[in-house]
């Protein structure tokens, strides 16, 4: 058995992979959930680095763990850019509220004073330094490693433009969209410098934005990579530092990549599993990750925890590399019970380790597999459409054949071929709304199917969707004069619930609602119970569409069902909500509807027009 480690040369050893660790090393994520312990809000000591590194400090003691992280998420660098501004939340990191260069002007204006007078930290950026000087004082550093999270360079780019705003330009402007992560960089650049000059150990990059769910590789290659390398030679031979990469969600075209970027260490969800991430990189680099952080620590029991940990340890961490962590962030409400659970069994497995002694995982699933219980399937899978269409014969009646060369236009992004065949369905004698809902729409489905089953991008979903527009214009002053002036459906309001930043998942329900004839009110992000409800009422609406993307942010949802319930309006509209921390139970408890992706929240919105129709 290996010499008692500390924490500190615990992490290291796995980290670098020079030798065996003398047991599993565990990132329990303790950063806003760390904040709890220490009596405090997280809104309260963002600015105060002392009061949070006391405050987490006292998450230490009570729960152990081999790291303590300095700062909460990847709003840092952004942040520093005059106009950025984010909204503290009381029980959650903050949440972007205005991005600070949405147009060119705002960037060139940005860049000509950046350029002029330098990089110019934000208060929370000098206050993360404060926090880490004083975990150095306190004497961590001797026996702890000490992380701190810093937004990465596409992803910092994105949320100076907004994310829709920044993939369009991925597309149309894409020596702009490099103008921007290149600047974007630099800025990255100075706050690990700041860092680094204050004591932090690891900077962990986090770069989610770019997936494999919202990048296609080759984007990534042109657009993301080459700055992430940038960043990591930086980090490794000017401040000779150490750069972890954090990538959420589908990875696995790119994993290659990442282990040649730079970093040590590569940390994330690693869709479609941690095991296969460990056949195809972890002999080049150390791998952290991934217990399920909703399925399993918020909603599952301790034994529960127990065995995914074990199943982790078994099938990533036998020959060291691998450090145990919860994927992206744990929310504020993780019971403390599965957070003792998840710490003590990585302290109770030793190196070198015993596999056979962990006991029988058959049963025990990896997030990404499809058993486990997190796994999320497409609502397309059952669609009697998609399967009519997958299995039809070439045999095609002349409407038949028009909505499958619709599809096909869609599928293929042909915005021509979408206008030919949709004149060709009026002179066959199709309704605007037939050529619109069999056909183009249809279309939609079948792309959006193949992006949660990760075979297209959320660029293909916009190419898609800009090829349908395409053919609205033949369509639209039919559908206005068959309809009541209203849309030929409803209106439905969508947003991101107060407390969540990513908003992607919310912008493909709207474009799949507006595929499917809505008219679509999107408040953005960060938006409030009262948003919800007033704006609603003065549009009008039929549905309410709410994102959520953390358990803490679920308490959003039940307010607006609860604002309406007051106002005696409980029945007047559907209730929907979605997204990473949603799921079927957590709706019937509240008492809304579900959807477990974009094409479901259309049927949602469907099925009650449909009901309301009925009992008209």
């Amino acid at each position: 058995m290996a010499q008692q480690m500390t924490s500190r040369e615990r992490v290291f050893a796995a980290v670098t992979m020079t030798e065996l660790p003398d047991q599993v090393p565990v990132v329990p994520l303790l950063m806003t959930r760390g904040i709890r312990e220490g009596g405090v809000r997280v809104d309260e000591v963002l600015l105060d680095g002392e009061a949070q590194a006391h405050a987490k400090k006292k998450s230490l003691d009570k729960f152990g763990g081999d790291v303590i992280i300095a700062g909460t998420d990847l709003f840092t660098p952004v942040e520093c850019v005059p106009g950025c501004e984010l909204d503290y939340l009381p029980y959650a990191q903050p949440s972007l509220v205005t991005h600070p260069t949405p147009t060119k002007e705002a960037f060139y204006r940005f860049k000509e004073k950046y350029e002029k007078e330098g990089f110019q930290p934000s208060k929370r950026v000098r206050a993360i330094q404060d926090e880490i000087r004083t975990y150095v004082k306190m004497g961590l550093k001797d026996t702890h490693a000490i992380p701190t999270p810093v937004g990465g360079p596409i992803t910092t780019a994105q949320l100076m433009t907004g994310s829709s705003e920044f993939l369009q330009l991925l597309s149309d402007d894409p020596d702009y969209a490099h103008e921007v992560t290149k600047l974007a960089l630099d800025i990255v650049k100075n706050v690990c410098r700041m860092m680094f000059e204050a004591g932090a150990d690891v900077c962990n990059i986090l770069d989610p934005f770019n997936s494999s769910d919202i990048l296609p590789p080759e984007v990534y290659r042109e657009h993301g990579l080459p700055y992430q390398k940038e960043l990591f030679r930086y980090i490794n031979e000017d401040l000779k530092g150490i750069g972890f990469t954090h990538t959420c969600t589908f990875t696995q075209p790119i994993w290659r990549d990442i282990a040649g970027n730079g970093c040590l260490n590569f940390n994330g969800d690693m869709y479609p599993g941690m095991d296969k991430c460990k056949q195809a990189i972890g002999g080049q680099i150390s791998l952290m990750g991934t217990l399920s952080p909703y399925s399993t620590l918020m909603h599952g029991s301790t034994d529960a925890v127990r065995n995914e940990v074990k199943k982790l340890a078994a099938e990533v961490g036998y020959n060291g590399g691998f450090i145990c962590m919860p994927g992206c962030d744990i929310d504020w409400n993780i019971p403390e019970e599965n957070m003792h659970a998840m710490i003590q069994q990585c302290a109770e497995i030793k190196y070198p380790m015993d596999v056979a002694a962990l006991g029988d995982l058959s049963e025990v699933y990896l997030p990404g597999h499809p058993k486990h219980p997190g796994k999320r399937s497409s609502s397309a899978e059952e669609d009697q459409s998609v399967t009519k269409l997958k299995s039809r014969s070439e045999d095609l009646s002349p409407v038949e054949e028009v909505n499958q060369k619709l599809v096909e236009a869609i599928m293929e992004y042909d915005g021509e071929k979408a206008i030919e065949w949709t004149k060709k369905g009026l002179e066959r004698g199709m309704t605007a709304q037939d050529i619109v809902f069999d056909g183009l729409s249809l279309g939609m489905k079948i792309v959006g199917d193949m992006y949660e089953r990760n075979e297209r991008f959320v660029t293909d979903m916009l190419k898609a969707a800009k090829t349908m527009d395409k053919a609205m214009p033949v369509l639209t002053p039919l559908l206005e004069a068959a309809g009541d002036g209203d849309g030929p459906t409803g209106t439905v309001v969508v947003g991101l619930v107060r407390g969540n930043t990513q908003d992607i998942g919310k912008n493909l329900v709207c474009l799949m609602l507006k595929a499917n004839g809505f008219n679509v009110i999107d408040l953005g992000k960060n938006v409030k119970p009262e948003q919800f409800v007033e704006t609603a009422e003065k549009e009008n609406a039929i549905a309410i569409g709410m994102s959520v993307m953390t358990n803490s942010s679920s308490v959003y949802v039940e307010k607006t069902k609860q604002l309406l319930e007051e106002q005696g309006k409980g029945d007047k509209y559907l209730l929907m909500f979605g997204g990473a921390a949603a799921n079927v139970g957590l709706g019937r408890q509240i008492g809304v509807e579900y959807g477990i992706d974009a094409n479901a929240a259309v049927s949602l919105v469907k099925d009650h027009v449909a009901k309301r129709a009925t009992a008209a």
